[in-house]
């Protein structure tokens, strides 16, 4: 998060959307991030201290390494994002269905969207009644408002007002700016990094984003007790995250008991208290216990990913001059 401090000559805090120049981006060259120069440089520039334009989920904190990109032949032209400023690379994808997956994963790792929102609220702490395919659809969609503004003159400080951008901290603001631009409107660069960056170069992206099949999910019965009125059965839950990208996904459960109405129907995963959105880092495994209860001898459980609702995180899209395996 931003820590904006009013300075000696004014009284409240600046609320300018932050844009990057040519000084700040030199400046923030060696920062702890991933980002490599590119696109990645000029999101870097949106940020004060050490403080990251995407924050992270609170359980998601620790960094994950990303192999260094490679720089091809093309990007030793002189034409390319490694000779600096005017150039900068923009990810360049086979199919608008790639972009659109690659830029929600990117801007998904945000951490300030607004809870009690069925197009936000899943990526928020409170994260009940709302699904990533809704999140899904409204992120793609304000990006192409931000971009409708600025191709028709609206001044960088006024776009969130103006493309309702439901983010209120003013550096996940820019940074969701210049983001939207990066993904769907390169030639709106310049616009947003005061003239530094006015020549966007298509840079291929290795589209390695995972399917659910990344994420495997056992579950099984434990210890049974019960009378002629009521049964209980004990549970776990494992969910393991083979992919490299942290991922966040909603579960389903469903239950099997002779007599069972509901038998086989997916429902809601896990006990009254349970959140059914869980953020697993990769290679690491989310687990859970539980208890279901009720006038049915309960024989077998299921979890599952929820079809579509899902995200991986950073997945196919490495800002930078080049891209390994692209020569």
């Amino acid at each position: 998060m931003s820590d904006t401090r009013p300075r000696p000559d004014e009284t409240e805090p600046s609320r300018r959307v932050p844009s990057a120049t040519k000084s700040m981006v030199t400046a923030r060259s060696k920062a702890r991030r991933w980002w490599v120069a590119g696109a990645g440089a000029v999101v870097l520039t949106l940020v004060v201290g050490a403080t990251a334009v995407v924050t992270r989920h609170t359980d998601d904190a620790r960094p994950q390494s990303v192999p260094t990109p490679l720089r091809t032949h093309e990007s030793r032209s002189a034409s390319s994002p490694s000779d600096g400023p005017p150039y900068v690379a923009v990810p360049q994808f086979s199919s608008a269905s790639a972009r659109d997956t690659a830029f929600v994963g990117d801007v998904a790792q945000f951490s300030t969207w607004p809870s009690g929102s069925v197009s936000y609220g899943v990526m928020s702490s409170a994260p009940g009644g709302s699904d990533i395919a809704d999140f899904r659809t409204a992120v793609v969609e304000d990006a192409r408002t931000v971009c409708e503004a600025l191709t028709g003159g609206t001044d960088m400080n006024d776009v969130p007002d103006v493309a309702g951008l439901p983010l209120t901290d003013p550096v996940d603001q820019a940074g969701f700016i210049v983001e939207a631009v990066t993904f769907y409107c390169p030639d709106r660069m310049a616009a947003v990094t005061d003239d530094v960056y006015s020549k966007p170069v298509a840079t291929k992206q290795r589209e390695d984003c995972p399917t659910a099949r990344a994420l495997e999910v056992t579950a099984s019965i434990g210890e049974q007790a019960g009378d002629d009125l009521i049964h209980t059965a004990s549970y776990s839950v494992e969910v393991r995250n083979t992919s490299s990208y942290t991922v966040r996904a909603q579960l389903q459960q469903r239950w099997f008991a002779d007599g069972y109405p509901d038998e086989g129907a997916w429902g809601t995963f896990g006990d009254v208290t349970a959140d059914p959105v869980v953020t697993i880092e990769a290679g690491d495994t989310f687990t859970y216990e539980g208890e279901q209860s009720g006038v049915y001898r309960w024989e077998r459980t299921d979890v599952r990913v929820q079809p579509g609702e899902f995200v991986f995180f950073r997945c196919g899209y490495q800002p930078g001059p080049g891209i390994a395996g692209t020569d």
